[in-house]
């Protein structure tokens, strides 16, 4: 029982931290698109955390994909370039139908799929893809079994309920 138990808080912490650090990444890239493109910074994530969601549910899905086996980079890259563009495509779909508004759009831009989804966004979500596979998951499991099993559970219910509850938040604000 105690092992179970201290796994469950190990696996908690890493994928909360997994969320947090994918949400994240996200966002800095997000932010630093529109200082490229526009020449100001702003904050272009839904909730008032720094962490844009897609980001972080788009690495789980490619972690449900690839699973424990070894795949080689060029396998991961392009899987996962396929994957985070139909992903993105259903995504914008899903948050237009349930807050009735487009949250982004790439119109006008070059390699365009559908005003939704770019070929140039989706090669950088592959390289994305690449860091996540071979460097963060796998960093994240080492780092979640050398903290101390209190430090994991605290962190996983610290960070779970600050995300829950900006979701609510947010969610009512976007209503």
């Amino acid at each position: 029982m105690t092992i179970m138990k201290k796994n469950f808080s190990r696996t908690a912490f890493r994928y909360t931290f997994e969320f947090m650090l994918a949400g994240f990444v996200g966002w800095l890239y997000e932010v630093a698109v529109v200082w490229i493109m526009w020449g100001y910074v702003y904050n272009r994530g839904m909730l008032h955390m720094p962490i844009v969601p897609i980001y972080a549910i788009g690495a789980f899905i490619l972690l449900f994909i690839f699973g424990r086996k070894k795949h080689s980079p060029l396998f991961v890259f392009t899987i996962s370039t396929v994957v985070t563009t139909v992903f993105e495509l259903g995504a914008s779909y899903l948050l237009d139908f349930l807050f009735g508004r487009h949250f982004w759009t790439y119109e006008g831009c070059y390699f365009s799929i559908l005003d939704r989804a770019s070929l140039v966004s989706s090669v950088i979500f592959g390289l994305f893809a690449l860091l996540y596979i071979f460097v963060v998951h796998p960093l994240s499991g080492k780092l979640s079994e050398k903290l101390p099993e209190w430090a994991c559970i605290v962190l996983a219910a610290v960070t779970s309920v600050a995300v829950i509850t900006d979701f609510i938040i947010s969610f009512i604000k976007w209503r």
